[in-house]
């Protein structure tokens, strides 16, 4: 029996649960990666993380959850994803 990370809320995911627990694993994954792209470029270094497949990073932690929470989750990747790639052309 698989046990889902979040609580839900009349039947639905609880999306403030979901929306913490991306912001956590993107923070880590980015924290992780700058460790990496200290050594390369600007240039290179919003190549690299563009390439980083994030919704299937997030999918792959979250297999056994409900199609809605991965969903949700990928939604919210994506978005964090972008905005960060935005804010790294700003250097380049």
């Amino acid at each position: 029996m698989f046990i889902s990370k979040f609580d839900s809320i009349n039947g639905k995911p609880d999306e403030d649960q979901i929306q913490t627990w991306v912001e956590g694993y993107f923070q880590n994954m980015v924290m992780i990666l700058n460790s990496f792209f200290v050594h390369v470029s600007a240039a290179e270094a919003v190549e690299r993380m563009a390439a980083v497949p994030f919704a299937q990073l997030v999918t792959e932690e979250l297999e056994g959850e409900s199609e809605a929470i991965i969903s949700l989750a990928v939604e919210i990747i994506n978005e964090l994803a972008a905005t960060e790639l935005e804010f790294m052309r700003a250097y380049i």
